[in-house]
Protein backbone atom coordinates (compact mmCIF):
# COMPACT_ATOMS: atom_id res chain seq x y z
CA UNK A 1 0.00 0.00 0.00
CA UNK A 2 1.85 3.64 -0.58
CA UNK A 3 2.47 5.77 2.37
CA UNK A 4 -0.36 7.99 3.24
CA UNK A 5 2.06 11.55 2.67
CA UNK A 6 2.04 10.24 -1.05
CA UNK A 7 -1.53 11.11 -1.41
CA UNK A 8 -3.07 14.10 -2.91
CA UNK A 9 -5.40 15.83 -0.48
CA UNK A 10 -9.10 15.76 -0.75
CA UNK A 11 -9.31 12.28 -1.92
CA UNK A 12 -12.22 10.19 -0.21
CA UNK A 13 -12.66 6.56 -0.80
CA UNK A 14 -15.21 5.23 -2.91
CA UNK A 15 -16.13 2.16 -5.34
CA UNK A 16 -14.35 1.67 -8.16
CA UNK A 17 -16.55 2.27 -11.18
CA UNK A 18 -14.66 2.33 -14.96
CA UNK A 19 -16.94 4.19 -16.75
CA UNK A 20 -16.86 7.33 -14.17
CA UNK A 21 -17.70 10.01 -16.35
CA UNK A 22 -18.78 13.62 -15.50
CA UNK A 23 -21.96 15.52 -17.57
CA UNK A 24 -20.42 15.39 -21.37
CA UNK A 25 -21.96 15.76 -24.46
CA UNK A 26 -19.41 13.70 -26.90
CA UNK A 27 -18.16 10.27 -26.05
CA UNK A 28 -15.89 8.58 -27.10
CA UNK A 29 -14.94 4.53 -27.39
CA UNK A 30 -11.46 3.35 -27.24
CA UNK A 31 -10.42 -0.28 -27.59
CA UNK A 32 -8.94 -1.17 -24.42
CA UNK A 33 -5.82 -3.44 -25.46
CA UNK A 34 -4.77 -0.82 -28.32
CA UNK A 35 -4.22 1.78 -25.52
CA UNK A 36 -0.98 -0.73 -24.11
CA UNK A 37 1.09 1.18 -26.82
CA UNK A 38 1.25 4.07 -29.13
CA UNK A 39 0.03 3.17 -32.59
CA UNK A 40 2.19 5.60 -34.53
CA UNK A 41 5.25 7.70 -33.91
CA UNK A 42 3.97 11.37 -32.51
CA UNK A 43 5.16 12.76 -35.39
CA UNK A 44 3.41 11.36 -37.81
CA UNK A 45 3.65 10.46 -41.64
CA UNK A 46 5.19 7.37 -43.30
CA UNK A 47 8.14 4.94 -41.56
CA UNK A 48 10.63 2.51 -43.58
CA UNK A 49 9.07 -0.39 -44.35
CA UNK A 50 5.58 1.01 -43.59
CA UNK A 51 5.20 -0.43 -39.81
CA UNK A 52 5.68 0.55 -36.88
CA UNK A 53 6.75 -2.01 -33.45
CA UNK A 54 6.22 -1.27 -30.08
CA UNK A 55 6.29 -3.63 -26.62
CA UNK A 56 4.44 -3.87 -23.66
CA UNK A 57 4.45 -6.23 -20.85
CA UNK A 58 1.54 -8.20 -19.28
CA UNK A 59 0.56 -10.49 -16.36
CA UNK A 60 0.46 -14.02 -16.58
CA UNK A 61 -0.22 -16.88 -13.14
CA UNK A 62 3.65 -17.27 -13.48
CA UNK A 63 5.36 -14.24 -14.51
CA UNK A 64 5.29 -10.76 -16.45
CA UNK A 65 5.35 -11.71 -20.39
CA UNK A 66 6.37 -9.22 -23.29
CA UNK A 67 4.09 -8.80 -26.08
CA UNK A 68 4.92 -7.33 -29.34
CA UNK A 69 2.80 -4.70 -31.30
CA UNK A 70 3.09 -4.48 -35.18
CA UNK A 71 1.04 -1.87 -36.39
CA UNK A 72 1.27 -1.47 -40.30
CA UNK A 73 0.34 2.01 -42.41
CA UNK A 74 1.74 2.31 -46.46
CA UNK A 75 -0.14 5.80 -45.93
CA UNK A 76 1.67 6.45 -42.46
CA UNK A 77 -0.65 8.06 -39.88
CA UNK A 78 -1.60 11.31 -38.29
CA UNK A 79 -2.33 12.89 -34.92
CA UNK A 80 -5.70 13.38 -35.78
CA UNK A 81 -6.27 9.71 -37.13
CA UNK A 82 -6.95 8.51 -33.32
CA UNK A 83 -9.43 11.46 -32.88
CA UNK A 84 -11.47 10.07 -36.19
CA UNK A 85 -11.02 6.55 -34.99
CA UNK A 86 -12.33 6.64 -31.30
CA UNK A 87 -14.30 9.54 -31.79
CA UNK A 88 -16.42 7.31 -34.85
CA UNK A 89 -15.91 4.50 -33.10
CA UNK A 90 -18.13 6.05 -30.12
CA UNK A 91 -20.74 6.94 -32.56
CA UNK A 92 -21.16 3.76 -33.75
CA UNK A 93 -21.60 1.69 -30.36
CA UNK A 94 -23.94 5.09 -28.39
CA UNK A 95 -26.78 2.86 -29.98
CA UNK A 96 -28.41 -0.16 -28.14
CA UNK A 97 -28.71 -1.84 -31.04
CA UNK A 98 -25.17 -1.08 -32.69
CA UNK A 99 -24.41 -2.45 -36.15
CA UNK A 100 -20.57 -2.50 -37.10
CA UNK A 101 -21.58 0.29 -39.85
CA UNK A 102 -21.78 3.56 -39.34
CA UNK A 103 -23.89 5.61 -42.21
CA UNK A 104 -23.80 9.58 -42.09
CA UNK A 105 -22.89 12.24 -43.80
CA UNK A 106 -19.66 14.09 -43.63
CA UNK A 107 -21.24 17.33 -41.77
CA UNK A 108 -22.79 15.06 -39.39
CA UNK A 109 -18.85 13.44 -38.53
CA UNK A 110 -16.79 16.79 -38.28
CA UNK A 111 -19.52 18.09 -35.94
CA UNK A 112 -19.68 14.90 -33.94
CA UNK A 113 -15.76 15.63 -33.91
CA UNK A 114 -16.17 19.07 -32.88
CA UNK A 115 -14.39 19.70 -36.00
CA UNK A 116 -14.68 22.68 -38.38
CA UNK A 117 -16.99 22.28 -41.29
CA UNK A 118 -15.13 23.72 -43.76
CA UNK A 119 -13.95 22.65 -47.38
CA UNK A 120 -11.06 21.41 -46.67
CA UNK A 121 -12.06 19.83 -43.40
CA UNK A 122 -13.77 16.80 -45.63
CA UNK A 123 -11.03 16.52 -47.51
CA UNK A 124 -9.15 16.06 -44.68
CA UNK A 125 -11.67 13.46 -43.10
CA UNK A 126 -11.24 11.57 -46.09
CA UNK A 127 -7.61 11.55 -46.17
CA UNK A 128 -7.95 10.13 -42.51
CA UNK A 129 -10.33 7.38 -42.90
CA UNK A 130 -8.30 6.06 -46.07
CA UNK A 131 -5.45 6.15 -43.89
CA UNK A 132 -7.22 3.99 -41.13
CA UNK A 133 -8.39 1.88 -44.24
CA UNK A 134 -4.91 0.57 -45.40
CA UNK A 135 -3.86 0.24 -41.60
CA UNK A 136 -3.57 -3.22 -39.90
CA UNK A 137 -2.63 -4.11 -36.13
CA UNK A 138 -0.85 -7.16 -35.06
CA UNK A 139 -0.19 -7.91 -31.58
CA UNK A 140 1.29 -11.56 -30.55
CA UNK A 141 -0.33 -10.54 -26.25
CA UNK A 142 -3.59 -9.34 -27.61
CA UNK A 143 -5.90 -9.68 -24.60
CA UNK A 144 -9.17 -10.71 -26.15
CA UNK A 145 -12.04 -9.71 -23.96
CA UNK A 146 -14.24 -12.62 -25.25
CA UNK A 147 -12.05 -15.44 -23.89
CA UNK A 148 -10.52 -13.80 -21.23
CA UNK A 149 -6.93 -14.69 -22.56
CA UNK A 150 -3.97 -13.38 -24.42
CA UNK A 151 -4.07 -14.35 -28.31
CA UNK A 152 -2.43 -13.51 -30.95
CA UNK A 153 -4.44 -10.80 -33.18
CA UNK A 154 -4.49 -9.43 -36.34
CA UNK A 155 -6.69 -7.32 -37.64
CA UNK A 156 -7.94 -3.92 -39.65
CA UNK A 157 -9.84 -1.23 -38.35
CA UNK A 158 -12.52 -0.43 -40.66
CA UNK A 159 -13.29 -0.21 -44.62
CA UNK A 160 -15.02 3.32 -45.79
CA UNK A 161 -17.08 3.19 -48.94
CA UNK A 162 -17.94 6.79 -50.32
CA UNK A 163 -19.97 7.75 -52.51
CA UNK A 164 -19.56 9.82 -55.62
CA UNK A 165 -21.25 12.14 -57.90
CA UNK A 166 -23.91 10.29 -59.90
CA UNK A 167 -22.53 7.30 -58.96
CA UNK A 168 -19.82 7.76 -61.65
CA UNK A 169 -16.46 7.69 -60.11
CA UNK A 170 -13.74 9.67 -59.29
CA UNK A 171 -15.59 12.44 -57.47
CA UNK A 172 -16.57 12.23 -53.58
CA UNK A 173 -19.72 12.98 -53.24
CA UNK A 174 -19.78 15.09 -49.54
CA UNK A 175 -23.72 15.65 -49.76
CA UNK A 176 -24.37 12.15 -49.21
CA UNK A 177 -23.96 9.50 -46.41
CA UNK A 178 -20.54 7.97 -46.44
CA UNK A 179 -20.44 4.83 -44.92
CA UNK A 180 -17.41 3.27 -42.23
CA UNK A 181 -17.65 -0.37 -41.80
CA UNK A 182 -16.14 -1.75 -39.15
CA UNK A 183 -13.94 -5.02 -39.25
CA UNK A 184 -16.29 -7.31 -37.52
CA UNK A 185 -13.42 -8.81 -35.05
CA UNK A 186 -12.04 -5.56 -34.21
CA UNK A 187 -16.06 -4.35 -33.74
CA UNK A 188 -16.51 -7.61 -31.31
CA UNK A 189 -13.40 -6.64 -29.41
CA UNK A 190 -14.50 -2.71 -28.64
CA UNK A 191 -18.02 -3.96 -27.74
CA UNK A 192 -17.00 -6.55 -25.21
CA UNK A 193 -17.67 -6.27 -21.64
CA UNK A 194 -14.32 -5.33 -20.33
CA UNK A 195 -13.14 -4.45 -23.75
CA UNK A 196 -13.60 -0.92 -24.06
CA UNK A 197 -13.18 2.68 -22.71
CA UNK A 198 -15.66 5.50 -22.45
CA UNK A 199 -14.27 8.86 -22.28
CA UNK A 200 -14.79 11.90 -22.79
CA UNK A 201 -14.15 13.17 -26.65
CA UNK A 202 -14.82 17.11 -25.97
CA UNK A 203 -11.71 17.01 -23.70
CA UNK A 204 -9.86 14.68 -25.44
CA UNK A 205 -9.77 16.73 -28.43
CA UNK A 206 -8.88 20.19 -26.41
CA UNK A 207 -5.61 17.82 -25.66
CA UNK A 208 -2.12 17.45 -27.25
CA UNK A 209 -1.76 14.43 -29.22
CA UNK A 210 0.67 13.22 -26.47
CA UNK A 211 -1.55 14.27 -23.75
CA UNK A 212 -4.49 12.80 -24.92
CA UNK A 213 -2.79 9.51 -25.34
CA UNK A 214 -1.93 9.62 -21.43
CA UNK A 215 -5.39 10.77 -20.80
CA UNK A 216 -6.56 7.34 -21.74
CA UNK A 217 -3.93 5.39 -20.45
CA UNK A 218 -4.61 7.15 -16.88
CA UNK A 219 -8.41 6.63 -17.29
CA UNK A 220 -8.20 3.14 -17.70
CA UNK A 221 -5.49 2.72 -14.83
CA UNK A 222 -7.45 5.41 -12.33
CA UNK A 223 -10.23 3.23 -12.12
CA UNK A 224 -7.81 0.01 -10.20
CA UNK A 225 -6.17 2.82 -7.91
CA UNK A 226 -6.01 6.24 -7.41
CA UNK A 227 -2.12 6.62 -8.42
CA UNK A 228 -0.58 4.76 -10.76
CA UNK A 229 3.12 4.21 -11.25
CA UNK A 230 5.13 3.90 -14.72
CA UNK A 231 8.79 3.37 -16.22
CA UNK A 232 9.19 6.76 -17.59
CA UNK A 233 11.18 5.40 -20.39
CA UNK A 234 8.59 2.53 -21.80
CA UNK A 235 6.10 4.97 -21.48
CA UNK A 236 7.79 8.02 -23.33
CA UNK A 237 8.61 5.32 -26.26
CA UNK A 238 6.30 2.65 -26.05
CA UNK A 239 3.22 4.35 -24.60
CA UNK A 240 3.31 6.98 -26.10
CA UNK A 241 5.43 7.14 -28.93
CA UNK A 242 8.19 9.75 -28.72
CA UNK A 243 11.07 9.16 -30.89
CA UNK A 244 13.50 6.49 -29.85
CA UNK A 245 16.49 8.17 -30.97
CA UNK A 246 15.22 11.36 -28.67
CA UNK A 247 17.13 11.75 -25.61
CA UNK A 248 15.98 10.92 -22.30
CA UNK A 249 16.20 14.16 -20.73
CA UNK A 250 13.93 15.84 -24.07
CA UNK A 251 11.55 13.11 -23.66
CA UNK A 252 11.14 13.73 -19.80
CA UNK A 253 10.82 17.43 -20.35
CA UNK A 254 7.81 16.71 -22.91
CA UNK A 255 5.97 14.41 -20.47
CA UNK A 256 6.33 16.95 -17.45
CA UNK A 257 4.49 19.43 -20.23
CA UNK A 258 1.73 16.79 -20.61
CA UNK A 259 1.29 16.43 -16.93
CA UNK A 260 0.94 19.98 -16.87
CA UNK A 261 -1.81 20.11 -19.50
CA UNK A 262 -3.74 17.35 -17.36
CA UNK A 263 -3.15 19.42 -14.42
CA UNK A 264 -4.83 22.09 -16.08
CA UNK A 265 -8.02 19.89 -16.94
CA UNK A 266 -7.72 18.59 -13.91
CA UNK A 267 -7.56 15.12 -15.01
CA UNK A 268 -4.03 14.77 -12.86
CA UNK A 269 -3.33 16.04 -9.32
CA UNK A 270 -0.39 16.71 -7.44
CA UNK A 271 0.83 14.65 -4.18
CA UNK A 272 0.50 15.82 -0.78
CA UNK A 273 3.25 18.95 -0.15
CA UNK A 274 3.94 18.55 -3.76
CA UNK A 275 4.10 22.11 -5.74
CA UNK A 276 5.55 21.46 -9.69
CA UNK A 277 5.05 18.50 -11.53
CA UNK A 278 8.72 17.66 -11.27
CA UNK A 279 8.16 16.37 -8.00
CA UNK A 280 6.46 13.25 -9.37
CA UNK A 281 9.62 11.49 -10.83
CA UNK A 282 11.54 9.89 -8.89
CA UNK A 283 15.35 8.03 -9.97
CA UNK A 284 15.43 4.46 -9.18
CA UNK A 285 18.83 4.37 -10.92
CA UNK A 286 21.58 5.55 -13.49
CA UNK A 287 18.82 6.93 -16.60
CA UNK A 288 16.27 5.20 -14.80
CA UNK A 289 13.10 7.10 -13.65
CA UNK A 290 9.68 6.47 -12.34
CA UNK A 291 6.81 8.71 -12.69
CA UNK A 292 3.51 8.26 -10.31
CA UNK A 293 0.16 10.01 -11.23
CA UNK A 294 -2.60 11.12 -8.79
CA UNK A 295 -5.64 10.93 -9.71
CA UNK A 296 -7.48 14.37 -9.95
CA UNK A 297 -10.57 15.55 -9.48
CA UNK A 298 -11.61 15.51 -13.08
CA UNK A 299 -12.86 12.02 -11.89
CA UNK A 300 -14.34 13.16 -8.63
CA UNK A 301 -17.10 15.04 -10.29
CA UNK A 302 -20.30 13.58 -9.34
CA UNK A 303 -22.38 12.41 -12.17
CA UNK A 304 -24.65 15.18 -14.33
CA UNK A 305 -27.74 14.41 -16.24
CA UNK A 306 -27.06 15.52 -19.73
CA UNK A 307 -30.29 17.37 -20.12
CA UNK A 308 -29.45 19.40 -23.34
CA UNK A 309 -27.64 16.53 -24.90
CA UNK A 310 -31.04 14.27 -24.01
CA UNK A 311 -33.02 17.31 -25.32
CA UNK A 312 -31.05 17.18 -28.61
CA UNK A 313 -30.41 14.05 -29.29
CA UNK A 314 -33.05 13.27 -32.21
CA UNK A 315 -31.36 16.62 -33.98
CA UNK A 316 -28.09 14.87 -33.11
CA UNK A 317 -28.69 11.75 -34.45
CA UNK A 318 -26.44 10.28 -37.69
CA UNK A 319 -29.54 9.73 -39.35
CA UNK A 320 -31.12 13.37 -38.92
CA UNK A 321 -29.75 14.32 -41.77
CA UNK A 322 -30.07 12.40 -44.30
CA UNK A 323 -33.79 11.45 -43.40
CA UNK A 324 -34.27 14.95 -43.75
CA UNK A 325 -32.68 15.79 -46.55
CA UNK A 326 -34.68 12.35 -48.33
CA UNK A 327 -37.85 14.79 -47.22
CA UNK A 328 -38.98 13.06 -44.09
CA UNK A 329 -40.47 15.91 -41.88
CA UNK A 330 -39.68 16.54 -37.95
CA UNK A 331 -42.20 14.27 -36.23
CA UNK A 332 -41.67 11.89 -39.03
CA UNK A 333 -37.86 11.48 -38.27
CA UNK A 334 -38.39 11.64 -34.43
CA UNK A 335 -40.79 8.28 -35.07
CA UNK A 336 -38.75 6.35 -37.21
CA UNK A 337 -35.49 6.71 -34.75
CA UNK A 338 -38.09 6.21 -31.86
CA UNK A 339 -39.56 2.80 -33.14
CA UNK A 340 -37.13 1.38 -35.42
CA UNK A 341 -33.89 0.25 -35.15
CA UNK A 342 -30.78 1.95 -36.66
CA UNK A 343 -29.80 -0.81 -38.92
CA UNK A 344 -33.09 -0.92 -40.48
CA UNK A 345 -32.73 2.83 -41.05
CA UNK A 346 -29.15 3.03 -42.15
CA UNK A 347 -30.59 0.33 -45.10
CA UNK A 348 -33.24 2.28 -46.22
CA UNK A 349 -31.92 5.46 -46.09
CA UNK A 350 -29.23 3.76 -48.18
CA UNK A 351 -31.43 2.48 -51.15
CA UNK A 352 -33.65 5.76 -51.17
CA UNK A 353 -30.60 7.59 -51.57
CA UNK A 354 -29.09 5.61 -54.55
CA UNK A 355 -32.62 5.67 -56.06
CA UNK A 356 -32.73 9.28 -55.87
CA UNK A 357 -28.83 10.29 -57.29
CA UNK A 358 -28.00 7.03 -59.11
CA UNK A 359 -30.98 6.35 -61.28
CA UNK A 360 -30.14 2.46 -60.89
CA UNK A 361 -31.27 -0.08 -64.01
CA UNK A 362 -34.39 -1.43 -63.08
CA UNK A 363 -36.00 0.82 -60.85
CA UNK A 364 -39.22 2.40 -62.11
CA UNK A 365 -39.17 5.42 -60.03
CA UNK A 366 -41.14 6.87 -56.88
CA UNK A 367 -44.69 6.66 -56.85
CA UNK A 368 -45.37 9.46 -54.42
CA UNK A 369 -42.08 10.47 -52.95
CA UNK A 370 -38.52 9.76 -51.72
CA UNK A 371 -39.87 10.27 -48.47
CA UNK A 372 -42.58 7.75 -49.04
CA UNK A 373 -41.03 5.03 -50.21
CA UNK A 374 -38.67 4.89 -47.39
CA UNK A 375 -41.54 5.27 -44.81
CA UNK A 376 -43.22 2.23 -46.29
CA UNK A 377 -39.86 0.05 -46.66
CA UNK A 378 -39.61 0.95 -42.62
CA UNK A 379 -42.26 0.55 -41.91
CA UNK A 380 -43.55 -2.60 -43.00
CA UNK A 381 -40.14 -4.11 -42.89
CA UNK A 382 -40.12 -4.87 -46.62
CA UNK A 383 -36.88 -6.63 -47.91
CA UNK A 384 -34.75 -4.73 -50.51
CA UNK A 385 -36.23 -4.47 -54.05
CA UNK A 386 -34.14 -7.16 -56.68
CA UNK A 387 -32.73 -3.56 -58.48
CA UNK A 388 -30.93 -2.76 -55.09
CA UNK A 389 -28.91 -6.26 -54.44
CA UNK A 390 -28.26 -5.84 -59.06
CA UNK A 391 -26.83 -2.14 -58.05
CA UNK A 392 -24.70 -2.88 -54.86
CA UNK A 393 -23.04 -5.67 -57.63
CA UNK A 394 -22.69 -3.47 -60.06
CA UNK A 395 -21.24 -0.80 -57.88
CA UNK A 396 -19.04 -3.62 -56.17
CA UNK A 397 -17.94 -4.82 -59.74
CA UNK A 398 -16.82 -1.54 -60.98
CA UNK A 399 -15.19 -0.75 -58.06
CA UNK A 400 -12.79 -4.35 -58.26
CA UNK A 401 -12.39 -3.37 -61.69
CA UNK A 402 -10.84 -0.08 -61.22
CA UNK A 403 -8.71 -1.59 -58.43
CA UNK A 404 -7.70 -3.99 -60.71
CA UNK A 405 -7.10 -1.62 -62.93
CA UNK A 406 -4.92 0.35 -61.08
CA UNK A 407 -2.94 -2.91 -59.60
CA UNK A 408 -2.09 -3.91 -63.09
CA UNK A 409 -1.24 -0.54 -64.29
CA UNK A 410 1.55 -1.13 -61.94
CA UNK A 411 2.04 -5.05 -61.47
CA UNK A 412 5.35 -4.52 -63.93
CA UNK A 413 6.90 -1.60 -61.81
CA UNK A 414 6.44 -4.13 -58.95
CA UNK A 415 8.26 -7.18 -60.21
CA UNK A 416 10.77 -5.28 -61.43
CA UNK A 417 11.13 -3.70 -58.18
CA UNK A 418 11.16 -7.02 -56.78
CA UNK A 419 13.41 -8.75 -58.48
CA UNK A 420 15.72 -5.59 -58.55
CA UNK A 421 15.70 -5.89 -54.35
CA UNK A 422 16.15 -9.15 -54.56
CA UNK A 423 18.67 -9.46 -56.79
CA UNK A 424 21.03 -6.65 -54.35
CA UNK A 425 19.68 -8.47 -50.85
CA UNK A 426 21.07 -11.56 -52.45
CA UNK A 427 24.58 -9.99 -53.46
CA UNK A 428 24.96 -8.18 -50.16
CA UNK A 429 24.27 -11.99 -48.51
CA UNK A 430 27.08 -13.72 -50.75
CA UNK A 431 29.72 -10.82 -49.82
CA UNK A 432 28.75 -11.22 -46.16
CA UNK A 433 30.71 -13.22 -43.91
CA UNK A 434 28.24 -15.68 -43.35
CA UNK A 435 27.26 -16.18 -47.01
CA UNK A 436 31.06 -16.61 -47.77
CA UNK A 437 31.89 -19.43 -45.29
CA UNK A 438 28.68 -21.30 -46.51
CA UNK A 439 29.58 -20.78 -50.03
CA UNK A 440 32.69 -22.20 -49.57
CA UNK A 441 31.40 -25.01 -48.08
CA UNK A 442 29.46 -26.16 -50.71
CA UNK A 443 31.75 -25.22 -53.25
CA UNK A 444 34.36 -27.50 -51.92
CA UNK A 445 31.36 -30.57 -52.13
CA UNK A 446 30.45 -29.54 -55.42
CA UNK A 447 33.92 -29.53 -56.67
CA UNK A 448 34.85 -33.01 -55.89
CA UNK A 449 31.80 -33.68 -57.32
CA UNK A 450 32.47 -31.62 -60.85
CA UNK A 451 35.68 -32.97 -61.04
CA UNK A 452 34.32 -36.20 -61.95
CA UNK A 453 31.60 -35.58 -63.89
CA UNK A 454 32.61 -32.37 -65.94
CA UNK A 455 36.42 -32.14 -65.67
CA UNK A 456 36.43 -30.03 -68.51
CA UNK A 457 34.05 -26.90 -66.74
CA UNK A 458 34.16 -27.83 -62.89
CA UNK A 459 35.42 -25.09 -61.20
CA UNK A 460 32.46 -22.97 -63.27
CA UNK A 461 29.86 -25.66 -62.86
CA UNK A 462 30.45 -26.43 -58.75
CA UNK A 463 30.48 -22.33 -58.50
CA UNK A 464 27.09 -22.15 -60.16
CA UNK A 465 25.70 -24.86 -57.73
CA UNK A 466 26.86 -23.53 -54.61
CA UNK A 467 25.59 -20.33 -55.90
CA UNK A 468 22.42 -21.83 -56.68
CA UNK A 469 21.81 -23.37 -53.30
CA UNK A 470 22.77 -20.91 -51.07
CA UNK A 471 19.99 -18.77 -53.06
CA UNK A 472 17.23 -22.03 -52.59
CA UNK A 473 18.39 -22.94 -49.40
CA UNK A 474 20.14 -20.19 -47.33
CA UNK A 475 19.08 -16.65 -48.79
CA UNK A 476 16.03 -15.55 -47.21
CA UNK A 477 13.29 -13.13 -48.71
CA UNK A 478 10.22 -12.75 -48.67
CA UNK A 479 8.18 -14.11 -51.72
CA UNK A 480 6.50 -11.72 -53.97
CA UNK A 481 2.98 -12.20 -52.83
CA UNK A 482 3.99 -11.32 -49.06
CA UNK A 483 6.65 -8.59 -50.39
CA UNK A 484 3.70 -6.62 -52.86
CA UNK A 485 1.46 -6.17 -49.49
CA UNK A 486 3.61 -4.00 -47.93
CA UNK A 487 4.88 -2.42 -51.43
CA UNK A 488 2.23 -1.72 -54.22
CA UNK A 489 0.55 1.27 -52.43
CA UNK A 490 4.11 3.15 -52.43
CA UNK A 491 4.83 1.57 -56.04
CA UNK A 492 1.47 2.99 -57.00
CA UNK A 493 1.59 6.59 -55.73
CA UNK A 494 4.80 6.78 -56.90
CA UNK A 495 3.64 6.00 -60.49
CA UNK A 496 0.33 7.96 -60.61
Amino acid sequence: MTPPQLLPTGIEAKPLKRYRLPGIEREGIAQLSLLETALWPLQGGTLPGNKFETQYTFATSTARRPATVTVRAPSGLQSIDELILWGLLGATLKSKDAEPVLLATPYWMLKHLGLETGGSQYAELRESLLRLAFTSYENDGFYNPETKEHEYAAFQFLSVLLPTVGGAGKTVDNDRCWRIEWNSVFFRFCRASGGNLLFDLELYRKLTPAARRLFLKLKDRFWRSKHVFMNVDDLTMNGLGFAANRPFFKRKFDLTNCIRELLDHRVLALGRGQTDPKELFMKRGKGSYVVVFYEGEYFRQAAVERVQGQKNAIVEHPLYEPLQQIGVDGPGIRRLLKTHSRGLLQRWVRITDAAIHEKPRGFAGFRVSPAAFLIDGVENNRTPPDWFYAHEKRQERRQWEETRASVADGAEDLRRLYDQERQEALHAFLASPEGREKYDQAYACYKAFYQITEPHRFQKAADEAANARLERVDFCFPEYDSWVLTRQHSVASSTV
